[in-house]
């Protein structure tokens, strides 16, 4: 078996989060500095610009920074785990809720609410002014009396940090998408801002009004409990009444605090994926006696990596770089070892390529078998089917012609082996009894509608999956129509009917599901994912096989293809799929 340089995939990931966790903390001190901007907006430019200048480059601000900035690269360590494992199915509704409450969840919603309350505070910190403190010596009466519009705008990010985590981090997929084009990562990072700025200042008003509604209802509960707590008065007018929540400075900077938290937690996500995404040319073994030097993960390896997605994804995009590009490290991939004049590198990456796709396509096929067939208790049979061949061991025959000699080793049948088809026959039919009740319990539509298999979900989850597919497909054909003028050994024409094969039986699987009614059902909120990376697939697919028939048209004849492929293919040559 292949061993794997386990060493030179882990330092390059933790080398890519631990520069994404940075990047995002060098994002959150510029949104602090933008918000403390906004805030301290004044008439006098001079003195806005002055007063804004001196909070940045103030002492305490960068003591509270340090505090906030220590527990956001917490919360990164945290979410970089989420994009090294591989995703779990999670076949039903009542899986999904147990799996909300494991603990990387509940230390990833604790940091969530820490710092959307740490952001408010750091703000109104350095901010100045009458919201500065929580607590202050009263005026009229004596004693110490509670600021509630600071106890009300802290509150707010506590309430930010938990709804916004249920809402983008609990029931909905982490997934990493490739840009179609390479381009920058700064120039990456401003489109990304860019185009999630809109939806974000829109999505902030819905948690802003959620806040001033609960806050109406329940806020004199809130406030008595801090005023015990804390043995403290109020002294001004309560902020649970329509006018005082209806104060628009109040209600401007509760939905600025709520727009800055959802950015700082979306740039983080965005900086994850612009650097883990970043395409790494990956080395190819040089199987020569005099070289046998291999720095890093060579490329084989990391198209072996199905444990770690990210870096399987990784080198099918240099694959499919080198495919399209690079054709120095083609002709690296079309040359012999030495000695022994055996295509290795070749062989390698047409076996990976073609097992994924045939996985992909198996599993999407066993998939789609699963989801159609109705629902049926074929227990009953089976048992049936079992005892009746049980009996056919023993002595039974009912049109038998012919007179059976039966030994006497045969009569005289050992004990233990009748004791043992008895306990066999016992565990059938407690199995089937059980298998019966929860065939009942799932035939009711509540208990069905929770613990039962959601309706093309695992059609869903492999279709998550399909960008590696896409890359495997682009690159095995191109490199098939390449090797006809940079192939001088004439190594890759030798697999040409196994990537036909191949890339017709994802094309059924693919046709299949396109008849089937899973993609017209909406599944969950990343069903347009689903559908971008299915059409994505249909399309590679069709736009390999014609990138094949095109260039290997006068020579399809010769491959000694199956009539059935001949017969597929024929819709590809006069171009009518």
């Amino acid at each position: 078996m292949m061993q794997m340089n386990t060493k030179g995939y882990k330092e390059l990931l933790m080398q890519r989060m631990f520069l994404a966790i940075i990047f995002n903390i060098v994002v959150q001190f510029f949104l602090v500095t933008f918000l403390v901007l906004i805030t301290n907006l004044n008439t006098d430019y001079t003195s806005w610009i002055q007063n804004t200048w001196a909070t940045i480059t103030s002492l305490r601000m960068w003591s509270y920074f340090c505090v906030l900035a220590t527990v956001t690269f917490f919360q990164g360590v945290i979410c970089s785990k989420s994009y090294s494992n591989i995703p779990l199915y999670l076949k039903s509704r009542f899986i999904k809720f147990c799996e909300i409450f494991t603990s990387q969840n509940i230390l990833l919603c604790a940091l969530h609410i820490i710092i959307g309350s740490l952001l408010i505070w750091l703000h109104l910190s350095i901010k100045g002014g009458t919201y500065s403190f929580l607590m202050t010596e009263c005026n009229i009466i004596y004693g110490t009396c509670l600021i509630e519009e600071h106890y009300f705008l802290f509150l707010s990010g506590l309430w930010s940090g938990l709804y916004f985590f249920l809402k983008t981090s609990i029931f909905h997929t982490k997934y990493l998408k490739f840009p179609i084009i390479y381009s920058s990562k700064l120039s990456r990072f401003k489109a990304g801002i860019y185009s999630m700025l809109p939806s974000l200042m829109a999505q902030c008003i819905w948690p802003t009004l959620y806040y001033l509604i609960g806050y109406y209802f329940l806020g004199s509960n809130c406030r008595s409990t801090i005023l015990f707590l804390a043995s403290a008065q109020l002294e001004s007018k309560p902020l649970d009444s329509i006018p005082t929540l209806l104060n628009m400075s109040l209600v401007f900077q509760l939905w600025l605090y709520q727009l800055v938290f959802i950015l700082t937690i979306n740039s983080m996500y965005l900086l994850f994926e612009l650097h883990l995404t970043e395409w790494v040319p990956f080395e190819f073994k040089q199987h020569n006696v005099f070289s046998n030097d291999i720095s890093g993960m060579t490329l084989i390896e990391a198209l072996s990596m199905d444990k770690v997605p990210i870096i399987q994804h990784l080198g099918y995009l240099d694959l499919i770089t080198i495919a399209q590009k690079d054709k120095m490290r083609r002709s690296i991939l079309f040359t012999l070892s030495q000695p022994g004049g055996h295509p290795y590198n070749w062989n390698c990456v047409v076996e990976k390529c073609t097992v994924l796709i045939k996985k992909f396509s198996d599993d999407l096929n066993e998939a789609l078998v699963k989801a159609q067939e109705p629902p049926s208790c074929t227990s009953n049979l089976m048992l049936m089917a079992s005892v009746s061949k049980s009996h056919k061991e023993y002595v039974y025959r009912m049109r038998n012609l012919t007179k059976e000699n039966i030994t006497a080793t045969t009569e005289q049948c050992d004990t233990k082996t009748a004791d043992n088809d008895l306990k066999q026959l016992g565990q059938r039919f407690v199995k089937e009894k059980w298998n019966n009740f929860l065939t009942y319990l799932l035939s009711k539509p509540l208990v069905s509608y929770i613990f039962g298999e959601i309706e093309g979900g695992k059609v869903c989850h492999i279709l998550f999956n399909g960008q590696s597919v896409i890359w495997a497909a682009e690159a095995i054909s191109s490199l098939a129509v390449l090797s006809l003028n940079e192939d001088s050994y004439g190594i890759a024409q030798k697999d040409l009917p196994l990537i036909i094969n191949t890339l017709l039986g994802l094309k059924q699987a693919l046709d299949k599901l396109q008849k089937s009614f899973i993609m017209a059902k909406r599944q969950d909120g990343d069903d347009r994912f689903i559908q971008q990376n299915f059409h994505s697939l249909r399309a590679a697919t069709k736009r390999s096989l014609y990138r094949i028939v095109t260039s290997f048209e006068t020579y399809i004849c010769d491959m000694a293809l199956e009539f059935t492929t001949m017969e597929q293919l024929y819709s590809f040559l006069v171009y009518r799929e």
